[in-house]
């Protein structure tokens, strides 16, 4: 969907202290009684209660279950760690007011397994005496990242963790795990009635190079997995019958009861490309909800006899021969509003026909913005720690209605599954339905997250810099299309239009240069001459997101300011960013905050 938003962005500067958090001090896998807690000893002495006389250099007086590891470090494992009471994992690192490299999801701390084995046994020791079934435990990753044995097999069952209680990973990523099922996790567990489930939720999670016979990612005894906001790519399942996500059991029809008409299980919101194998079963109680899946050797399947699983919303691709096989419950109502090559038709979806589906040459890398394939290649985001497919508006199209993709959400009379409130990047899709784009990326116009941009210079130079980030989902038009948009073959100054419908606009001075655009969002600024000061200014472009907004304006604009100097009046002053930079008087005023440093703990 396209939309404009207009905000303030808002500086909160918080601070707080965990000091009751359990430190993990070495990255080495020790027992020893001494005054450094490994991870091993940290999850001991959370399975043993917390005394509060601490554990081999673990813990103390006031302590919680949050076992804190070194943001970027490796902490290695020679055999799994068993987890028999809630915890939960987090990196520890510290940032600042103005450092560009703090991404969540970037820093993350390792554990990898050198040995032969999983890295994680998640299950309870239970009480053969009890009459209550025990709560399910609650453990959780944030900021992690899981690395595997590096061998063909790592364990029988999850290569990475096997899990019988309630397990969430969120910003993580789950890397080279090998197993017979469930490469990376595998999760155990039955329906019995008024006992919880054991399950598995991953957001914003990457999933790449688990292997396995059976569920490449996920074995699961019952489709009891969420998987929201993340990217699955470069898995593999080698049996032929089998998924990487795959399920041993359907829910029973008592257990369909009691979960009532929820969806909770399934995958949403999420990319998944290059991997092989089918790539999930659908049951009843699950769905495919806005994602990408595509360039996959083989499709999904539907298996939903009650009628309770679906597909929809999504762009399903160049899936091997069949993007969708349907065994059971594959009505109209199920399959429904997705872009897709074969076998998913179902109600109000659309075969890409001969449609390109990449925009260049290979699956991931640069836009070749000359072509007209519907996507962008693949490529990782400036600003999230996971990358996307972006969908493309071309320059063929007469409103963004054109597209395959943009602005085809389902409308409410249809009573078919909705789009999710978010996409993947977590931007909020517009309340009005039928404007959800299809696929795991809503384009989105958020003119509030637009920044300064230029680069100080010495005399002779040209200014270099990009908007490339800046262009809110959306490329530069052509100059083609600015004479359709504005009915005229020149711009405002009476010159040939410039890509983009480039047009500048003065600020705080005179103009003092002149500046050329390429397609690609690269500036080339030209000083009029050796001038000392700043010229500061307003750059205006269309882009194919901004040229069908429906208001009189389909321009976006962005501050700028270069500033020019004599060679020897300051050495070392420059500042040039990829998406724009701060100049010298920009600096002047954050040096009230370069001192400010906040302790990051989660």
């Amino acid at each position: 969907m396209l939309k404009r938003g207009i905000g303030l962005g808002l500086l909160c500067i918080t601070g707080h202290a965990f000091s009751a958090n359990i430190t993990v001090t070495t990255t080495d896998d020790i027992v020893k009684a001494d005054d450094q807690c490994s991870l091993r000893e940290a999850v001991e002495y959370v399975n043993q209660g917390m005394p509060e006389a601490g554990y081999n250099g673990c813990g103390g007086k006031d302590a919680t279950a949050k076992i804190m590891l070194q943001a970027n470090k490796e902490y290695s494992l020679t055999k799994q760690i068993h987890i028999l009471k809630d915890v939960a994992f987090g990196s520890d690192y510290q940032t600042n007011v103005n450092d560009n490299e703090s991404i969540v999801g970037k820093r993350n701390a390792i554990i990898k397994m050198v040995g032969k084995d999983r890295l994680f046994q998640i299950e309870k020791a239970n009480d053969p005496n009890a009459t209550i079934p025990p709560a399910m435990l609650k453990v959780s990753f944030d900021e992690i990242t899981l690395k595997g044995c590096g061998q063909s097999i790592c364990a029988d069952q999850g290569g990475l963790i096997y899990n019988k209680e309630s397990l969430g990973i969120s910003n993580g990523q789950l890397l080279d795990g090998s197993a017979r099922q469930g490469g990376a996790i595998y999760n155990a567990g039955i329906y019995a009635a008024n006992t919880a489930l054991s399950s598995v939720a991953l957001s914003k999670t990457l999933m790449k190079g688990n292997k396995a016979a059976e569920g490449g990612v996920i074995y699961t005894e019952l489709p009891s997995f969420i998987i929201s906001q993340s990217l699955i790519r470069d898995n593999e399942t080698s049996n032929s019958n089998s998924s990487n996500f795959e399920t041993q059991n359907q829910f029973s029809e008592d257990a369909l009861k009691a979960i009532g008409s929820s969806i909770p299980f399934g995958i949403v919101t999420s990319t998944i490309f290059n991997n092989k194998g089918y790539v999930v079963k659908i049951y009843d109680a699950m769905q495919v909800n806005n994602i990408t899946m595509i360039l996959n050797s083989m499709g999904l399947i539907v298996n939903a006899p009650q009628k309770k699983g679906y597909v929809a919303n999504s762009i399903i691709a160049q899936n091997g021969t069949q993007d969708c096989t349907v065994l059971a419950g594959g009505e109209a109502e199920q399959i429904s509003n997705n872009l897709y090559s074969s076998g998913c038709a179902g109600f109000k979806s659309t075969a890409m026909g001969n449609a390109q589906l990449i925009a260049g040459a290979t699956t991931e890398g640069k836009c070749d913005y000359s072509t007209n394939g519907i996507l962008c290649p693949f490529a990782e985001s400036p600003t999230i720690a996971l990358g996307y497919f972006l969908p493309r508006i071309l320059p063929s199209y007469n409103s963004a209605e054109d597209s395959l993709i943009i602005n085809h959400g389902p409308a409410a009379q249809d009573k078919i599954l909705s789009c999710l409130a978010t996409d993947q990047r977590g931007k909020n899709r517009d309340i009005n339905a039928e404007l959800c784009d299809r696929g795991s990326i809503e384009l989105v116009i958020d003119t509030s997250n637009i920044s300064i941009v230029g680069q100080d210079i010495l005399y002779g130079e040209k200014a270099r810099f990009s908007i490339a980030d800046q262009l809110q989902d959306g490329e530069l038009v052509s100059p083609e299309k600015c004479k359709q948009i504005f009915n005229r073959d020149v711009d405002d100054h009476g010159k040939p239009w410039q890509i983009g419908c480039l047009k500048t606009v003065q600020t705080n001075t005179p103009s003092k240069g002149s500046l050329v655009i390429d397609q690609a969002g690269d500036l080339v600024y030209t000083p009029n001459g050796n001038w000392q000061g700043s010229d500061e200014f307003k750059i205006s472009v269309v882009t194919s997101t901004t040229s069908f907004n429906k208001s009189d304006n389909p321009y976006i604009t962005i501050p700028a300011r270069v500033v020019q100097r004599k060679p020897d009046d300051f050495k070392d002053y420059k500042v040039k960013t990829s998406g724009g930079s701060l100049g010298f008087f920009s600096i002047v005023g954050l040096l009230g905050l370069a001192g400010y440093r906040r302790l990051k703990n989660k």
